[in-house]
């Protein structure tokens, strides 16, 4: 029997373990929807960036560190924040999706 452990996680608390800043992208679906998702994290401090994966990789490492995640677990997935929205009156804001999930089995 396996069982799977969903993790759900702030932007902010992502952003702390990887010391990284998590860069949006937006795409215009149609004329009232708009997708926005996670491109990439922007080091801080620095213009270099890590890629989804591997920022997601830190902070996989940084919870089983912790022991939140069990050390013998090798393998996990994860879901960036990503959400088709409807534009809004102000459309000014911009409304961020707020939840990286990570899942493993064991």
């Amino acid at each position: 029997m396996n069982i799977t452990t969903i993790i759900e996680l702030e932007n902010m608390e992502v952003e702390r373990f990887t010391g990284a800043k998590l860069v949006f992208a937006q795409e215009q679906i149609s004329e009232n929807i708009v997708e926005t998702c996670v491109e990439c994290f922007q080091v801080e401090g620095s213009n270099k960036t890590l890629s989804t994966e591997d920022g997601m990789q830190l902070v996989f490492s940084q919870l089983k560190q912790k022991g939140i995640i069990p050390s013998k677990v090798e393998d996990f997935s994860f879901e960036m924040p990503s959400c088709g929205q409807l534009k809004t009156k102000n459309e000014d804001e911009i409304e961020v999706p707020q939840k990286v999930i990570i899942s493993y089995m064991s």
